[in-house]
């Protein structure tokens, strides 16, 4: 019997002497008097510590979090059980952290024992707190590894990964809004599939659902719209959109729908402002404002290489019979590549000219969208290495006229009406 004690001795001294050089089977100096003692089971005094994050649980939101502590005996395995009791000391420079210490008791011939202690969800964010876990018996614990401290905060941070592009600009409650809504805290860490398929719709129908809920609140989530390049789906028709709408932004097209708001710069935020109302003074100054972003984008694509199919796929309005649009000159006239093409039909540019040709277009032709007066297109010439002019042999006016012969038919319709602003003898296109 006594052999077995000793052995059992030495066991528990060897876990000391891993920690401890000084240790030593006859001298066990690291506990007060003659006593077994005990110990956080650490393997260095830097492990001595543990930070819980409750913005880590931000879709629980919990009011209790847990932090498991490790402790062992040293000494003697007893046969009977080992009560030892913990206690809360506050941290120099830290509001003490509130927290409930669990029942210890080490049965007899055990050694380790893992605890949890109960932390409380901290009271204002961005604040750490801070206790120190000691031992009640402190003459028994081990010198240098006798308290453990924890820290505990509710603090937000920028994930390096989130995409401002699928959630608009990070902040602390967008995100929070994010996380609960879709029901995972590092959602913004999945495939980018994901994010911009799934959640991105997601989120933008529980912002309208919220405002909807709260029409009197301003709206405080900016969620982006995404065009066809990310979100391969329909955006679900918005509740603001009726018939209104549909006279000064075209039938409401889901597929089409973020194209056209992200061209907007529109967000959850301001998309009803400036798409949802009744007024039609007010849309009418929405339409406007589209008109134009849509011939700069039809300049954009077309200086990047784009021709009709292109074209007609991006994002346009309609433009409505007796309003007055600002213009911007189209780069399909004004290029040094492609403006003789374009002045053998239309002469020179003048604004002026354009806003008539506009308003004579977009009253005959259904459908009309600026870009199909300009059936031209640059291309890329391997052998020159730069771009030449050439007419677009996809472009067509509601498919019996095609390519040059568009902008031939389009020439008789303003010659017709306004004779004197265009070239004479200009001649069919063979």
């Amino acid at each position: 019997m006594k052999l077995r004690i000793n052995k059992t001795y030495i066991l528990g001294l060897v876990a000391c002497g891993a920690l401890f050089t000084a240790c030593s089977q006859e001298d066990p100096t690291l506990f007060g008097g003659e006593s077994d003692g005990f110990y956080f089971n650490y393997d260095s005094k830097d492990d001595l510590t543990a930070t819980i994050n409750f913005a880590d649980s931000i879709v629980k939101e919990p009011e209790v979090g847990y932090v498991p502590i490790k402790i062992r005996l040293l000494g003697h395995l007893s046969n009977q059980t080992t009560p030892i009791t913990l206690k809360a000391e506050p941290v120099e420079g830290y509001e003490q952290a509130q927290v409930t210490l669990p029942t210890v008791e080490i049965n007899a011939g055990e050694y380790d024992k893992t605890v949890k202690v109960a932390v409380a969800r901290p009271t204002q964010e961005n604040t750490t707190y801070a206790v120190k876990i000691t031992f009640e018996q402190g003459d028994k614990s081990m010198k240098d590894f006798d308290s453990f401290v924890i820290y505990t905060k509710e603090s937000y941070e920028k994930p390096s990964a989130w995409n401002d592009n699928y959630y608009g600009e990070w902040t602390a409650e967008k995100y929070k809004f994010c996380a609960k809504t879709l029901g995972k805290a590092a959602f913004y860490s999945d495939d980018s599939y994901t994010q911009s398929n799934q959640y991105n719709p997601r989120l933008i129908y529980a912002v309208r659902d919220w405002h909807q809920a709260h029409p009197s609140e301003a709206i405080p989530y900016d969620i982006p719209f995404l065009s066809d390049t990310e979100f391969w789906d329909a955006y679900e028709r918005p509740y603001y959109w009726g018939d209104l709408q549909d006279k000064y932004f075209g039938n409401y097209d889901g597929w089409g729908f973020g194209k056209f708001a992200s061209s907007l710069g529109l967000t959850t935020q301001n998309e009803e402002q400036i798409l949802g109302s009744t007024d039609e003074a007010e849309l009418q100054k929405s339409n406007r404002n589209a008109v134009l972003l849509m011939m700069q984008n039809y300049n954009n694509q077309f200086e990047q290489g784009y021709s009709y199919w292109g074209l007609n796929s991006a994002f346009s309005v309609p433009m409505i019979e007796g309003m007055d649009y600002d213009v911007v000159a189209p780069a399909f006239w004004t290029n040094s590549l492609t403006r003789p093409m374009i002045e053998k039909y239309y002469g020179a540019y003048s604004e002026a000219k354009y806003k008539k040709m506009l308003k004579i277009a977009s009253s005959n032709v259904d459908g009309f969208k600026p870009f199909l007066l300009f059936p031209v297109k640059l291309q890329w010439d391997d052998a020159s290495m730069q771009n030449t002019p050439a007419w677009d042999t996809d472009a067509n006016l509601n498919w019996t006229y095609m390519g040059e012969q568009v902008i031939y038919e389009f020439y008789k319709m303003f010659k017709q009406q306004e004779p004197a602003l265009f070239p004479d003898g200009v001649t069919e296109p063979a």
